[in-house]
Parts: structure tokens; C-alpha cells; sequence
């Protein structure tokens, strides 16, 4: 009777297991060159089954949430700081422009009124 090829074979979960590694680590590789920070890599890992032991996503996940929230309020505040400082340099600009231009009136009436005076006393 000729031998089964289980039993020419050298233990063969041993071997697929390796094989699994490498092809893992190599996927690593790849995920962490084309992912932008921390976050995407853990990501596209978890959805790829080829994170490492110790990754966990929900708590990465949790304290990326976390850190968005805090830039998204940040900007808004730094957005409605920005807003009031320009709403109070076009009221200034305005007032400015406002006063000069009432300035110039005043003066150009003044010219007008001492020319017709000097006009009529010749």
C-alpha cells in the first residue's frame, strides 16, 4: 500500500503558519507606507486581520474621536476670533474714512465760503 500524503508531509500547520507571518508582516509593511499617520495604519490593519498582537482599535479609535473634538473647537473658536477682529477693523476703517471724508467737506465748504466773501467785498 502506497504512504498518504499526510504522512510524507512535515508537519503542515507549522509551516502555513509561517508562511501567514511573513505574508502578515509584509502587509504591515505596505499598510504603514501608504497610511498617513498613526490612526489610518491601525485602521486599514484591523480591516486587513494583520495588526500586531497588542493593537487594539476601539481604544486608538476613542482617543482619535477625542482628538478631533478638540481640534473642531479650537478652530471655531480661532474662526469667531478672526470674525470679530475684522468686523471691528472695517468699523474702524469705516469710521476713519467717515471722519476724513466729513473733514474734507467741512474744508472744501470753508474755501468755498471765504472765496465768495473775498468776491463780494472786491
Amino acid at each position: 500500500m502506497p504512504p498518504k500524503v499526510t504522512d510524507t508531509r512535515n508537519n503542515p500547520a507549522e509551516s502555513l503558519h509561517a508562511v501567514a507571518e511573513e505574508t502578515a508582516a509584509a502587509a504591515r509593511r505596505i499598510v504603514a507606507t501608504y497610511s498617513d499617520d498613526f490612526f489610518d495604519f491601525a485602521t486599514l490593519a484591523c480591516m486587513l486581520g494583520v495588526e500586531l498582537k497588542d493593537l487594539r482599535y476601539a481604544p486608538i479609535a476613542a482617543e482619535h474621536a477625542e482628538a478631533e473634538a478638540a481640534k473642531k473647537t479650537t478652530k471655531k473658536a480661532t474662526k469667531k476670533a478672526a470674525k470679530k477682529a475684522t468686523k471691528k477693523t472695517t468699523k474702524k476703517a469705516a469710521k476713519k474714512t467717515t471722519k476724513k471724508a466729513a473733514k474734507k467737506a467741512t474744508k472744501k465748504t470753508t474755501k468755498k465760503a471765504t472765496k465768495k466773501a473775498t468776491k463780494k467785498a472786491d
